[in-house]
């Protein structure tokens, strides 16, 4: 069974939850109560990635200035986020309103349809931890090393977005053969029906099982944590010299840094936050928590997973003045021309700091120029 499927909410009597199917000596009963709680959670997550990550989408090829490195690497993870609330959220959406797992769709179509839908849920998760990577990297060399600006070329930015999908759709292809329909009496489930063909003994399905869990949370989860504390660390120290700054340009860049501090805390919290439940549940078969634990750890791991496709537009919305200008632009055409002066205000350009004669000035004045310069649009 691959490592997100069958992840589904306290279900009823008459079907297994997953942690029946993962052989765990606990059975639960969703509450009505529970039930409605966990479906109006998917419509409002739902409601939210959609039009959040659209608005992502949309703002990116209507603004040529944020047509940057590191806004493509943004828009590749609002598209993958797009899968939760166009194939994956509605699926379970009806199972709750209806209070049956039953597969609605029959036949060949359905077992595609089945298919697709547990191989993009953990296609699109794994392409957009993989595109919270990338832009910890761009976040980090902007950072760190800004006279290396275009280490990141448009070819390596390019080759970097399509391995995203290309090992993503790798990692998780067995699931295009051991996921399928089963039927019981009446009744038609999507299920896991076919690991023998892929996996041919249990030792190297709990291998595959590992190396999911690697790519998956381990992987991510160290570098984004790694990157973005070297990225915190750098971002403070270059405050200080901007602290006791009489300019307006100087207190401009150290208000801009001390906001990229905080969205870099945020970024990292809300990605642990969402993927840690789900990363106990998918050990719970091995550390053997309370049933009291799990009942709790399935309903906020299915909620919070979900709930990661609204990360990236709720951060770039919260901390980015250009997505902001471009959310106005879009919802009041109008705002466009004020937006744009506004924008063209906060600018700081080199030729502002090179003129500063004081030395404190010149020996940040590279550094805040680059800074400005790559990190502008996503502060």
């Amino acid at each position: 069974m691959p490592l997100m499927s069958n992840t589904t909410i306290l279900a009823n009597n008459s079907n297994e939850t997953a942690l029946d199917q993962q052989n765990l000596p606990c059975v639960f009963v969703a509450s009505t109560a529970e039930k409605i709680a966990t479906l109006l959670a998917y419509c409002f997550i739902l409601l939210g990635s959609f039009f959040g990550n659209t608005f992502i989408i949309i703002i990116v090829y209507k603004c040529r200035h944020l047509r940057k490195t590191i806004n493509y690497f943004i828009v590749n993870m609002a598209v993958s986020d797009l899968v939760y609330p166009v194939v994956v959220i509605p699926v379970q959406i009806i199972a709750l309103s209806t209070d049956s797992w039953n597969w609605r769709v029959s036949g060949i179509l359905g077992s595609i349809f089945c298919k697709l839908v547990y191989f993009s849920r953990e296609a699109s998760y794994l392409v957009s931890s993989q595109s919270l990577v990338w832009i910890a990297i761009d976040r980090f060399v902007a950072v760190v090393f800004p006279i290396k600006l275009g280490l990141i070329s448009s070819k390596m930015r390019t080759i970097a977005i399509v391995s995203t999908w290309i090992f993503a759709a790798a990692l998780n292809s067995p699931t295009l053969i051991t996921e399928g329909l089963t039927v019981h009496g009446n009744n038609t489930f999507c299920d896991t029906v076919n690991t023998q063909s892929i996996f041919i003994s249990q030792e190297a399905f709990v291998a595959y099982f590992w190396l999911q869990f690697a790519f998956f949370f381990i992987a991510p989860l160290s570098l984004i944590t790694v990157l973005y504390t070297a990225t915190a660390v750098a971002l403070k120290r270059q405050s200080k010299a901007l602290e006791n700054a009489c300019t307006a340009v100087q207190r401009h860049s150290f208000k801009k840094r001390k906001q990229a501090i905080a969205m870099v805390v945020v970024t990292v919290v809300l990605f642990y936050i969402c993927v840690t439940p789900y990363a106990l549940f998918s050990l719970a078969p091995y550390w053997k928590p309370s049933c009291a634990f799990q009942k709790i750890d399935i309903f906020l791991a299915n909620i919070l997973i979900y709930a990661s496709s609204t990360v990236s537009p709720i951060i770039c919305l919260s901390f980015v003045g250009s997505y902001r200008r471009g959310l106005r632009n879009i919802l009041c055409p109008c705002s466009g021309i004020r937006s744009n002066k506004m924008a063209k205000r906060e600018q700081v350009t080199l030729r502002e700091i090179k003129n500063r004669p004081e030395e404190n000035y010149g020996r940040t004045s590279k550094d805040t120029a680059n800074y400005e310069e790559t990190l502008d649009t996503v502060l």
